[in-house]
C-alpha cells in the first residue's frame, strides 16, 4: 500500500470509516495478504453508492425557500435493513423499510413506528452459462432488471455487489465467472459473455465474505509452503545417488549370512 494511503488511513479510528473512504483498514495479518482484486471488489462494495431505491435523489445543489433564503440539498437515501433470508433470494436491492410515520402524513399527529416489506414472489429462472433452471424468491424489480438487462446470467454479471446485496446472487456470480474463465461453454455461449471474463484466480475470490476469504488465504498459504518444503529423507537419497553415480563411494561390502547367522540375533 503506498505511503500516502497509510497517512490517510491514520486518520480514522474504526475500520467501517476507512472502508467508506475507500481505505484497506487492515496492513497487518492475514487480511494484509489477500490479493489485489479482492480488496478492489471488496472496498467497491462500501464506496459506490446503490441505486436509489424507494427514494428520488434530487439533482438540484440548492433550495429557495419562500424567504428568498437558500439552503444546501442533501441526498439522504432511505435506510434499508438486510435480513439473513434476503441472501437466500434475490431481492434486487430492496430491504425492509421501519421508521416512524405521522397519520395522514400531518406533523401535528404523533408519529407511530411502520416496516413496509418487499413483496417477495418465488420464481423458477434459467441460467444459460450454468444450463440449469432454479427457484429462487424474488422481487418485481428482480424480474424488471433481468428482463432490463436481456437474460437472468447478464443481469447478475454485470450488477455490482452493492445493488445485488445477497449472497447467493454472488455465489451465482462466482460460478458464472468461473465458467467462463475456464471456456467450458459453447463457442456461441463464450462469444456473448466474454466480455464478463477475467482471470480465473480472480474469479475464484469473487463472491467471498471477509471470513471465507481469510479461510482461502490461509489454505493457499500452508499449500505454497508444503510445496517449498522438502523432506530430508528425500533430500539425503539424491544425495547418495549423485555419490554413486560419481564413484564416491567405492567400500561397499555385502556379505552373504549363513543360516545359522541369520537365525542368531547377536552375530
Amino acid at each position: 500500500m503506498p505511503p500516502r494511503i497509510d497517512h490517510l488511513a491514520s486518520r480514522y479510528n474504526n475500520d467501517f470509516a476507512k472502508l467508506v473512504k475507500g481505505i484497506w483498514p487492515w496492513n497487518k495479518g492475514v487480511r494484509s495478504r489477500f490479493p489485489d482484486h479482492y480488496k478492489r471488489r471488496y472496498l467497491e462494495s462500501f464506496v459506490r453508492q446503490p441505486e436509489p431505491i424507494n427514494w428520488i435523489p434530487k439533482t438540484d445543489k440548492y433550495k429557495v425557500d419562500e424567504w428568498g433564503h437558500s439552503t444546501r440539498i442533501i441526498n439522504y437515501p432511505i435506510p434499508l435493513t438486510f435480513p439473513l433470508e434476503a441472501h437466500k433470494g434475490i431481492w434486487g436491492g430492496e430491504g425492509i423499510i421501519d421508521g416512524l410515520k405521522s397519520k395522514n402524513n400531518r406533523p401535528d399527529k404523533p408519529r407511530a413506528p411502520f416496516i413496509s416489506l418487499p413483496k417477495l414472489e418465488r420464481h423458477v429462472l434459467y441460467s444459460e452459462i450454468l444450463d440449469k433452471y432454479m427457484a429462487i424468491t424474488v422481487t418485481r424489480r428482480t424480474l424488471l432488471k433481468i428482463d432490463e438487462a436481456y437474460g437472468f446470467d447478464h443481469y447478475i454479471l454485470k450488477t455490482p455487489e452493492s445493488d445485488l446485496v445477497s449472497n447467493l446472487a454472488m455465489k451465482l456470480k462466482q460460478m458464472l465467472l468461473h465458467k467462463i474463465a475456464k471456456k467450458e461453454l459453447s463457442p456461441t455461449l463464450y462469444e456473448k459473455y466474454k466480455q464478463y471474463e477475467v482471470p480465473i484466480e480472480e474469479a475464484e475470490w469473487v463472491g467471498l465474505t471477509i471470513e471465507e476469504a481469510e479461510e482461502k488465504q490461509i489454505k493457499l498459504e500452508e499449500d505454497r509452503t508444503k510445496k517449498l518444503t522438502r523432506p530430508m529423507k528425500e533430500y539425503f537419497l539424491q544425495e547418495l545417488i549423485k555419490k554413486l553415480k560419481s564413484g564416491d563411494i567405492e567400500d561397499i561390502v555385502t556379505e552373504e549370512k549363513s543360516w545359522t547367522q541369520k537365525l542368531n540375533p547377536f552375530a
